[in-house]
């Protein structure tokens, strides 16, 4: 499909940006909506950590465990709920700097199923798991961007890294109409923010994991016609 980028960069992504939403939001696609037919401009989609953690209290109304919300503005997004109040955030600050450094360090290791990434794993795992999961994750994300940068092969990082599965991924699972199956659980969020099930458009379908361990099995995106909001729903297997 044309038109269409695998891992755009965050300043492509977002407005404003700060060292919050670069530990917290990862772009995995842009889509141009006139390529598929359902309007103009650009929507992302955008991995969130700590999707999927029940447990934890989310801002009211913009984001949850299973969904997220940003304005469109142009082509970029923004987040108008208060991002410091994000489960974990003041701890996903200080990982991603030290995945980052990590990752500047041993880069090359992270390509060749060394062993000091297992160690590394390990001793994480060892210390907090939230603290593991996310290093191991955003290590991931960015394997895998910098090996389809390199190859143009859309392989998941762990591959490299881990020996898994070296199958290539489908950047998007659909781009047509929304699973009926999965109208009920839909409904029920859109229900909870008073949402009009006639005012969203579905845009498309993504699977997260494809692209980052952090990932969701399923994200998918629909855009408010009275808000021009864009409303990410999460779902896992």
């Amino acid at each position: 499909m044309k038109n269409i980028k695998l891992f755009p960069n965050i300043d492509e992504v977002f407005e404003n940006i700060t060292e919050y939403h670069k530990a917290v939001f990862f772009p995995l696609l842009t889509i141009d909506l006139s390529e598929i037919n359902k309007g103009t401009g650009k929507v992302h989609f955008v991995s969130v950590f700590p999707s999927g953690q029940e447990e934890y209290d989310f801002p009211e109304e913009n984001t949850g465990y299973n969904y997220i919300k940003f304005k469109r503005v142009n082509d970029k997004y923004e987040f108008d709920g208060n991002i410091k109040e994000i489960p974990l955030l003041d701890k996903a600050v200080g990982w991603y700097k030290e995945a980052e450094k990590i990752y500047q360090e041993h880069k090359e290791k992270y390509f060749t199923k060394d062993k000091f990434i297992k160690e590394e794993d390990d001793r994480r795992r060892k210390i907090d798991f939230n603290y593991s999961y996310y290093i191991e994750g955003v290590t991931n994300y960015w394997v895998t961007k910098d090996k389809f940068l390199e190859t143009e092969k859309f392989i998941q990082g762990s591959a490299y890294t881990y020996g898994n599965d070296n199958q290539e991924r489908r950047a998007y699972e659909n781009m047509d109409t929304y699973d009926e199956y999965y109208w009920e659980y839909f409904q029920e969020l859109l229900d909870e923010l008073n949402i009009e099930k006639d005012i969203i458009t579905f845009i498309g379908t993504v699977t997260g994991y494809n692209y980052s361990r952090l990932g969701e099995d399923e994200i998918s995106l629909f855009i408010n016609s009275e808000t021009n909001e864009v409303l990410q729903y999460f779902n896992w297997s």
